[in-house]
């Protein structure tokens, strides 16, 4: 058994492989089926002490169950060269770019947009997907924050349609102490008065 990386086996990698080939032609939705294949990547990655961690889209189609939809998966990782030969070893492919990764069976674009994640690593929520199987996302806090951003800065309204909605979803979760305090930080004082008027409509 030949030892690949720090602490992954083949025996690893075949079942991932196995498990992703399974699932391909199984009729789920994308969302079960993209959730499944980071949960196989997550298993893979953290023998090799690298946890991604899931943001942007895909974070917010999770803590809403699915009300956003998004085709591609954003993860931030440590260890980008031993994560790019995972992915490589259960079948994706290399796009133009550095952070860029495609499985063309299972239709599933991936994306690591950074190496450091922003936001709390202690405030990381772990969703259990099957038996030894999870993933990791981004603190609902952060990920409202993001939003809040995205809607100020880009003037993007969606983004702070979906600040809301995250609201609304978790309202009981939301540690507003911390969220109120970290958008306090923020250069543009746009942002806390943001956060402060969506907690206000929901």
């Amino acid at each position: 058994m030949v030892e690949i990386g720090h602490s992954i086996f083949e025996n690893n990698i075949k079942e991932i492989q196995e498990k992703i080939t399974f699932i391909q032609d199984q009729p789920m939705e994308s969302f079960q089926k993209n959730i499944k294949v980071i949960s196989y990547l997550t298993f893979l990655l953290e023998k090799l002490n690298i946890r991604p961690i899931i943001v942007g889209g895909h974070a917010v189609e999770i803590y809403t169950m699915g009300h956003y939809t998004t085709v591609d998966v954003d993860l931030v990782l440590n260890g980008r060269e031993l994560a790019a030969k995972v992915f490589e070893m259960v079948g994706f492919k290399k796009a133009p770019g550095y952070r860029h990764w495609y499985h063309e069976e299972l239709g599933l674009p991936l994306e690591i947009p950074d190496d450091v994640l922003a936001g709390n690593m202690d405030r990381i929520l772990q969703v259990t997907v099957e038996d030894d199987f999870h993933v990791y996302v981004i603190g609902i806090e952060d990920l409202i924050l993001d939003r809040v951003r995205a809607a100020v800065y880009w003037k993007s309204s969606a983004d702070q349609e979906w600040a809301l909605l995250l609201m609304k979803s978790q309202f009981e979760e939301i540690d507003f102490d911390y969220l109120e305090s970290e958008a306090g930080k923020e250069p543009d004082i746009n942002i806390i008065k943001l956060v402060k008027k969506l907690k206000k409509e929901v």
